[in-house]
């Protein structure tokens, strides 16, 4: 029986579902005392290197979420490193997009600032779903999702992605009323999002769902000080956000705390069990990072 040790978060549910989906493996929360060569897994997020450089029989790196840019890969051990690829999980940031969509396309924001000053104007311009665009900035896999939610709902959608896409970006920007970025980082997106984009987006709303750095941060600040409408933001440059940061008190800002996409360990365990189970046939399990 091998030994699998999970990061200590949620109170215990990831050891208790993860012990039921892996009923032939012994299930332990990170901190528990077990003998660091029965370990086979580390189910993680963020473990250190040191820590996991005891376990001298491991077999596998099990992620707890998609992304892994926090983790210097060439500092762990020599095995590997599984990301958590859960269909669950595009769901839960659909929905977090769709949220936000229906919150601007009702024009919300514009309710909140009218209460603040006792304006009672019922005069608003009705915005219809179909006539409300919602863009998704990486239409990959979580993307299609986001794009499918929302046009299930009546709004307009348009997808763009560096292999699939119709129209040049700043065209894409200048087409929408919302834009969502959930492009990977990598050098070739890095800053993708600049002032070009944002002043092509003009008085729309961009979402960053995706990786904070896909953002160039002062364009982003130029282009709330001027037509911008919104930014809804749930990632960053630097997580935790600074208490220092411009972003927590910019007025046209909305900030959460990298909570859009959620990993549930009620449909999570089942997929990191069958990561597990594809890792003991000697198979390449889905969502193993190419080191």
């Amino acid at each position: 029986m091998g030994v699998i040790v999970v990061e200590g978060i949620d109170d215990g549910a990831w050891v208790s579902h993860l012990a039921t989906t892996l009923p032939h493996f012994d299930v332990h929360d990170v901190a528990a005392e077990v003998k660091p060569d029965s370990v086979t897994h580390v189910v993680m997020w963020r473990l250190p290197t040191q820590h996991l450089e005891a376990y001298t029989n491991l077999e596998g790196i099990l992620l707890l979420g998609a992304g892994y840019d926090h983790l210097d890969l060439g500092s762990l051990p020599n095995v590997p490193v599984v990301r958590l690829i859960d269909p669950a999980m595009a769901d839960d940031i659909a929905l977090y997009v769709l949220s936000w969509v229906i919150y601007f396309q009702r024009d919300f924001d514009r309710y909140a600032t009218m209460q603040a000053t006792a304006t009672w104007q019922s005069a608003l311009k009705p915005v219809f779903a179909r006539n409300f665009t919602v863009g998704v900035l990486g239409s990959g896999a979580i993307g299609s999702i986001v794009l499918t939610t929302c046009a299930e709902h009546g709004f307009a959608t348009v997808g763009w992605s560096r292999s699939a896409h119709d129209r040049p970006l700043k065209d894409f920007f200048r087409d929408c009323d919302v834009v969502v970025d959930l492009v990977p980082l990598n050098n070739a997106t890095r800053g993708i999002i600049g002032a070009p984009e944002l002043t092509a987006l003009g008085d729309g709303v961009l979402i960053n769902v995706g990786r904070g750095a896909t953002v160039d941060t002062p364009a982003l600040i130029g282009a709330l000080n001027g037509e911008l409408r919104a930014a809804v933001l749930d990632v960053f440059d630097s997580e935790p956000l600074p208490a220092d940061s411009l972003l927590w008190r910019h007025p046209k800002v909305f900030v959460t705390p990298h909570v859009a996409g959620r990993s549930d360990p009620v449909t999570a365990a089942p997929v990191i069990a069958a990561s597990i189970a594809e890792l003991g046939a000697g198979r390449t399990p889905p969502g193993t990072i190419n080191r």
